[in-house]
């Protein structure tokens, strides 16, 4: 399986934010990802059983246009997921 999601996948682990550079599946319900750590630039790879992922790939991949799109992940509570485009990031920069 290989989605092309335009935008910037992120996960959020144990308070921790990271960039996905890679994603496999690697059966079932099992994910390999492949990240950079945001804040420290480390490399960190983990393996999650996760329900829905291919929901939000799919989800991502329809709606993320540009770059600056962010598909996020948060493993901190049960792996929702949320789409955030670059217009809901200018609107939010525009109002503070």
């Amino acid at each position: 399986m290989k989605a092309h999601i335009k935008g910037t996948f992120i996960l959020r682990r144990k308070g921790r934010f990271y960039k996905v550079i890679t994603i496999r599946h690697t059966g079932g319900n099992w994910w390999t990802f492949e990240c950079k750590d945001i804040e420290t630039k480390q490399n960190q790879v983990f393996k999650y059983q996760m329900l829905g992922m291919l929901e939000a790939m799919d989800s991502a991949a329809s709606v993320t246009k540009h770059a600056e799109d962010i598909l996020l992940v948060d493993l901190d509570n049960q792996g929702k997921w949320k789409i955030i485009t670059k217009d809901q990031i200018d609107k939010l920069g525009k109002s503070h």
